[in-house]
Formats: C-alpha cells, sequence, structure tokens
C-alpha cells in the first residue's frame, strides 16, 4: 500500500475478522486412547473448561497443563477442582445464570413509571445484582441445596429494591444480605424483581409469561406458541372481571387457546399479588386476588406455596442438570446424550444439590470431552 501505518491498519483488521479470532475453534483429534473416537485437543479442552467455569480465557497454569499434555494424561479432574475453588469461578456462574434466567434483559426493562412509582433507571441494575449474589452465596459460600433458590427468604437488597419490597434496606450505600419476614409472601427466585418483571408486560403483569417461564426454563417442558389466528387480547378490566384470573378465564375455556393456557397461566397465575414491577398487592380494582393453583396436580394456595412445589418436583434438578451440561457443550442435549444427562442428574442428587458438584461432574463428562467426527464441506 505504499504507507507502513496504514498497511498495519490492514493487517489488523484482517486478524479481528478472522474466524480464529472470533470463534473458539474446536476441530478435535483423533483419541489414541479409544480408536474410532475423537476428542479435542489439550489447548481446545483448555479453553473450553475455562470459558465454562471462569468465563473467560485460560490462565497460565491451565496452559501450560495443556502444553506438556498433563490435562488429557489424568490431569482434568486437578484442573477442574482448582479453576472451581478459585475466585474466578464466581464470574462463571453469574454467566450461566445470567443466560439461562435472561437477565441480560434487565438492560432494557421498561416498566412504565406512571403505574409503578418505584421503577427508574437503576432498577433492572439492582434486580439483576440480587438474584446473582443470592446464586453466588448459595453456591459458594454454602455449598447449600441448589432448590433452595426458590425457596429461601434471605436475599441482598439495596435501598431502591427494599422499596420495591416494603422492607428496611440492610445497608445505607449497596447491597445487604437480609431476611425476608415469614409473615411475607415473598421466597426465593420467583418472588424477586428479576424474574417477575422481565416475565411482564410494561404496564401490567402476565400470567402467561410467568406460567411459561417456569415451564419452559424450570422445568424444561416446551410451550407452544399461539397460532396466527388466535386472538391473544385479554379483555380490560370490568365489574364482572375486575382480577387477572377473571378475564383470562376465557384463555382456559376457548378450545383454541386452552391448550397452551392450561400449561401456562395457572402456574402465572399463583404469581399474581406481585405487579408488573414486583410490589406486594392483596386486591386488583377492588377485588381480592386468588393465587391458589396446582402444577400438574400439585396444589398450592400462593406464591410461596408453589416455590415448594418446584422446590420438590424431580423435573427442576433435571431441567437444572441439562441446562448446565447444554450451557457448557455449546449446543442442545442430542438424543445420544439422554444416558448422560441422566447420570449427571443421579449424580447431582447424591450430591446433594449442590451446585458445584453439578458443575464439577460435567466438566470431567464424556460429553465435555469428546467430539464427533469432523465433518468438511
Amino acid at each position: 500500500m505504499g504507507d507502513f501505518y496504514q498497511g498495519l491498519a490492514y493487517g489488523v483488521a484482517m486478524v479481528l475478522q478472522s474466524p480464529f479470532f472470533l470463534y473458539r475453534v474446536e476441530l478435535g483429534e483423533d483419541d489414541p486412547d479409544d480408536p474410532g473416537q475423537r476428542r479435542y485437543t489439550a489447548h481446545e479442552l483448555a479453553t473450553r473448561l475455562s470459558y465454562f467455569l471462569w468465563d473467560t480465557t485460560p490462565d497460565d497454569a491451565l496452559l501450560a497443563a495443556a502444553a506438556d499434555g498433563s490435562l488429557l494424561d489424568g490431569g482434568l479432574e486437578a484442573q477442574a477442582d482448582r479453576l472451581l475453588d478459585d475466585p474466578r469461578a464466581r464470574a462463571g456462574v453469574r454467566s450461566l445464570f445470567n443466560e439461562m434466567l435472561s437477565l441480560y434483559l434487565l438492560d432494557t426493562l421498561s416498566q412504565d413509571p406512571a403505574i409503578f412509582v418505584h421503577m427508574g433507571p437503576d432498577v433492572g441494575a439492582s434486580a439483576r445484582e440480587e438474584t446473582l449474589l443470592g446464586i453466588e452465596r448459595l453456591v459458594f459460600d454454602e455449598g447449600g441445596d441448589f432448590r433452595d433458590i426458590l425457596t429461601t427468604r434471605e436475599t441482598f437488597l439495596d435501598r431502591k429494591l427494599a422499596a420495591i419490597y416494603g422492607v428496611q434496606a440492610p445497608a445505607r450505600d449497596g447491597f445487604g444480605l437480609t431476611t425476608l419476614p415469614e409473615s411475607g409472601g415473598r421466597r426465593g427466585l420467583l418472588g424477586q424483581v428479576s424474574f417477575l418483571a422481565i416475565n411482564a408486560h410494561p404496564v401490567s403483569t402476565s400470567v402467561t409469561r410467568r406460567g411459561r417461564f417456569i415451564r419452559q426454563v424450570l422445568l424444561c417442558e416446551p410451550v407452544d406458541p399461539p397460532a396466527a389466528s388466535v386472538n391473544t387480547t385479554i379483555p380490560e378490566p370490568s365489574e364482572e372481571a375486575r382480577t387477572m384470573r377473571e378475564r383470562i378465564a376465557v384463555h382456559l375455556t376457548d378450545p383454541s387457546c386452552a391448550g397452551c393456557h392450561e400449561q401456562t397461566d395457572p402456574l402465572g397465575l399463583g404469581l399474581e399479588n406481585f405487579d408488573g414491577l414486583g410490589s406486594w398487592r392483596t386486591t386488583e380494582n377492588g377485588a381480592t386476588i386468588d393465587p391458589s393453583g396446582d402444577l400438574d396436580g400439585a396444589a398450592f394456595g400462593d406464591a410461596g406455596g408453589l416455590a415448594g412445589v418446584l422446590h420438590g418436583d424431580a423435573r427442576f434438578t433435571r431441567c437444572l442438570s441439562r441446562t448446565v451440561y447444554a450451557y457448557a457443550a455449546g449446543h442442545g442435549v442430542t438424543e445420544g446424550e439422554e444416558a448422560l444427562l441422566g447420570w449427571l442428574e443421579d449424580g447431582f442428587v447424591a450430591e446433594d444439590h449442590a451446585l458445584k458438584a453439578l458443575l464439577r461432574a460435567v466438566a470431567l463428562s464424556p460429553g465435555f470431552r469428546t467430539v464427533g467426527a469432523l465433518e468438511l464441506e
């Protein structure tokens, strides 16, 4: 080009657009210990492990284990344990649940401040931090049963969230750990602004969105989208139908709607004591809210009861195992991986539902270490 700096700019531009810079290339190699099978190379496995557990590039120690061959020669277990014991594992878990729970949607939270008086530009960030701090504490500080994320009364609040929840702020600045009152109806994840506001409309609650989240994200059960010809409009409040339960009754009686709404709405109605931002209420348009319902025959009386039912439902454990594995593998679970998923679920249960144990099992599993045949087009 006749100019050193212009040539340098084009060279850098080429590097930044290279697939080897933009993507984690995972081509694999033949496994010398298992003829006919393929595995990730040492450096591919190091990168894979680090992005799974730390959400960033491998450190020098992990790269050294890849370079000297020890990572593939019985060293994976030691490296997985080292990464899980490192403070950087907290960032990896935060990334996992930021995706699983769609917490990134809080960046563009748009609840109407004219309706929800506590809404402000800082609510989304505070709500995400409450959820992630609680997950960090349960996973790393307590090492407890991860299902307790659904039922715990302990959470982290700042002054903004304390105002929404109607409790005293535990700290003047930033976040502090607090225990929500036993007499209140707020419990765990399903009582947090992060879940409640994301799965609501800007001006109202949404029993369908909240119920669909529980089905799809917490139970891994598909919910079909409505047919294009179906009218999804919810009637406006009236003297005959003041609460959301009364207004959406048509969805549960119309054959064209009932098939899907029977899966979602009874769950979402259990959360109607929380408005579209997450504040507690007992009435809607002057009428008392009825938050009772059932999850496939398991009855609950309110949001806390729903959380308890989910806590004891084996589908939640199975779904979490599946989600963590899919996140680590970088692809949806295939038919040939169902047996592996069953093994991971059994191990998760045997370890008293400790998430760190599940993360470790996934990292050491054959599905995480092996790769299919290379297909060239």
